[in-house]
């Protein structure tokens, strides 16, 4: 996601940014609380290595990932 929006800050003109009012200015801020360094309730992870183990984003973001990991992010619109 970080790779994402990087790509956007270097290429303003393609990006979508900023939303809401200014407020929003990168998709890691749609799912990630900074100040308490957690991922927003109201978002979704599945999170599994390679071998289909489970990795538990939710509950500690700073989990180190597996090579070869498979991440969705569900970001809910309510």
């Amino acid at each position: 996601m970080g790779a994402i929006d990087k790509r956007l800050f270097d290429n303003l003109d393609k990006s979508p940014f900023p939303m809401y009012k200014g407020l929003i200015r990168s998709y890691l801020q749609l799912i990630w609380d900074p100040e308490n360094n957690v991922i927003y309730e109201d978002c979704a992870t599945n999170a599994y290595g390679p071998n289909r183990e489970f990795i538990p984003l939710q509950d500690d973001v700073c989990f180190n990932l597996y090579p070869e990991s498979n991440i969705t992010l569900i970001v809910h619109a309510d």
